[in-house]
């Protein structure tokens, strides 16, 4: 498939009830996108590599309740604390959108105490492939949310 066969994309948007710092820091922090950085609870995730800096590497490990143990990797692009984060994103084989790199910008906009989190995921091969990530990307801002309510709610 050509670079130009690749014209999908999806945009998600969430507000999230904690600050920006707080939420640029969840995908900063390797301990904290461990925490959240799943499309569901029941798929936990490993951070095999990570490198938060312009170039930096990343690669994940899924594991999934069918025993299965999908990987991703990419590289950050732009980092621009506390609003803005862009990155590459590869499955690995045998995922059925192995090899195909895609582009994930993050943006992260004040609104008051919480932060509305909008997620263009670029250059995807597919309408099936937009209505995966689309699912995937709406169950990992739903981690976000209860990641950060449940960290809201510690004592100080």
């Amino acid at each position: 498939m050509t670079e130009a066969a690749r014209t999908h994309s999806i945009t998600i948007r969430r507000l999230i009830s904690a600050n920006q710092e707080c939420v640029f820091n969840a995908f900063r922090d390797p301990k904290l996108l461990s925490q959240w950085f799943t499309p569901h609870a029941d798929i936990s995730v490993e951070v095999l590599a990570f490198d938060f800096s312009p170039q930096g590497a990343f690669r994940l490990r899924y594991t999934m309740p069918d025993g299965t143990y999908p990987i991703i990797g990419g590289a950050y692009e732009i980092i621009e604390k506390p609003h803005l984060i862009v990155f590459s994103w590869v499955w690995e084989e045998p995922d059925i959108h192995a090899n195909i790199p895609t582009r994930v910008t993050v943006q992260l906009v004040k609104k008051n105490d919480h932060t509305e989190v909008v997620i263009n995921h670029q250059q995807l091969p597919s309408q099936d492939a937009c209505s995966r990530y689309e699912k995937g990307w709406e169950g990992m801002l739903g981690q976000l949310q209860n990641m950060t309510e449940i960290n809201n709610e510690k004592p100080a």
